[in-house]
This record gives structure tokens, sequence and C-alpha cells, in this order.
């Protein structure tokens, strides 16, 4: 892997913020020519450091209000039948594998309380679990 300069972190830093943004506005911001920007960017993305660009949806306004966080104990042996049951679950939205009392961690969104019980419910099924309901969010990085 190429080690990071400055320009290719501006680069990564713009594009976080506009991944919309094309090579000749990226290259007025950084006295670059646009054919530099996108010789970085195909460097960025081949070197694996950009993995994909993504719309910012607000879960909110299309129906998923509730959103919380899972923890559950799931044993070693139920991993691969939890990896393959979370991976066709559209609420899930982020899974860790995590250190203590809990060997997983889930961020997920729901229309309603009743569907994240059901979906707790579900998930007895592998293991122990505990849920903290969000009730908002002070700040969120992507």
């Amino acid at each position: 892997m190429k080690t990071l300069d400055q320009m290719d972190v501006q680069i990564m830093n713009l594009l976080k913020m506009n991944a919309r943004a094309s090579e000749g506005e990226l290259a007025g911001q950084l006295d670059l020519s646009p054919e530099e920007v996108a010789e970085r960017i195909d460097n960025l993305e081949n070197e694996g450091y950009i993995k994909g660009y993504y719309t910012d949806i607000d879960l909110e306004k299309i129906g998923y209000r509730i959103k919380a966080f899972i923890m559950i104990s799931v044993l070693p042996e139920d991993q691969r039948k939890f990896y393959d049951f979370i991976q066709k679950e559209d609420c899930v939205l982020e899974c860790n594998h995590i250190t203590g009392a809990f060997s997983m961690l889930m961020k997920v969104v729901f229309p309603s309380t009743s569907d994240l019980d059901t979906f707790i419910g579900q998930l007895q099924e592998f293991g122990r679990t505990e849920t903290q309901v969000v009730f908002s969010t002070v700040l969120e990085r992507h």
C-alpha cells in the first residue's frame, strides 16, 4: 500500500463531504489538474482507501424512526448461521464482533417498536440479547 500524502487526504475529505463532486471541481479546490485528481482518485480506489460512494438517506423521513443498538452473545458454532441471517435483514445497518460479555454489537433501524420487538424475538435463536433504543443522535460521522 502506498503512503498517503496531504493531497490524498484532502481529496478524500472533499469526497466525504460531496461524493458527487467532479474532478474539475476538486481540481479547482486543490490546485491540481482534473487529470491529476482523476489519477489520484483511481489510485485511492485501487489501493482500497476509498471503498465506495454512498447516498446519505434520512432514514427517519422514509419511515425508520426507531434506531437501536443490540448486543448479542453468539456461540462460535452458531456464527455462520447468524451471519447468514443478518445479511438478509435490511434493518441491520452495522454488525461488529466485539469483546466483553457479548460477542456482537448491531446498529439497527425499524419503523416501529413492535418491528424491533419482532426482530429481537428472532435473534433469541442465536443467544442472549441486550438492547438500547436511541432517543437522539448527537453526532454521526460517515
